[in-house]
């Protein structure tokens, strides 16, 4: 019996060692990727406050950290801000910057690839009354296959999502795959005014990604007109 209780006695303070070793990794490391996340936000959201058009900046001073950034909130909750039925999401917070006589909304979102949840920084741009989409950078795709999926985050296919105006969003966003017409890849700005992206010759094989890349922009908008803000 004195055996029994000597060994769970050296298994207990095995356990609570290893418990503080943990907890004392976990303390030490978790700032450390908080900060590294946020930094990667943050860059995210200066690309976004580009003009697709002109690439220069929409606002006069990009925040350069926390709390700049937060003088910016718009819309805020504990995590998620909205979701709808096909688990598109939008994430707290929301951001709105003034310059001029625009307004510039950015939106963290994230809508399902084929691997997971595709997460983005989205921006809109507000004048005279109506509201475009300016640029979108993605941020998150690690699920999405090598080579196929994982393309959503070249240059070249994000570009596509780049300056879509007020009539596109309002038409609904879809990818070009699921638009019923012939596309030609030249006509960009057409097709973007029907609400069309552009995809399938520059993602070949890989239509279920940028469809939640798409899903998760309307979601925005429905999220935006909801605000009054379209």
């Amino acid at each position: 019996m004195k055996d029994y209780i000597k060994t769970g006695l050296v298994l207990m303070i095995y356990m609570v060692i290893a418990g503080f070793l943990v907890a004392f990794v976990y303390n030490a490391v978790t700032p450390a990727i908080n900060n590294a996340e946020f930094n990667a936000k943050l860059k995210a959201i200066k690309t976004v406050l580009t003009d697709a058009n002109t690439q220069k900046l929409l606002v006069e001073k990009i925040p350069q950290n926390e709390e700049e950034l937060n003088k910016f909130i718009w819309q805020k909750n504990s995590d998620l801000l909205y979701k709808d039925e096909k688990s598109n999401k939008i994430y707290s917070p929301a951001f709105k910057f003034i310059s001029g006589n625009k307004e510039i909304y950015v939106l963290t979102i994230s809508g399902v690839g084929f691997g997971g949840d595709v997460t983005s920084v989205v921006s809109f741009v507000k004048e005279n009354g109506k509201t475009s989409l300016n640029k979108i950078e993605v941020i998150n795709y690690s699920q999405e296959t090598p080579g196929l999926g994982a393309n959503i985050a070249e240059d070249s296919v994000k570009e596509r999502f780049y300056s879509i105006p007020y009539s596109g969003l309002k038409s609904g966003l879809k990818v070009d795959k699921d638009s019923g017409v012939k596309i030609n890849a030249n006509e960009k700005e057409k097709f973007s005014a029907q609400g069309i992206v552009i995809t399938s010759d520059i993602m070949t094989g890989a239509t279920i990604t940028p469809r939640g890349v798409v899903s998760s922009i309307n979601a925005a908008v429905k999220y935006l007109t909801e605000k009054g803000v379209m």
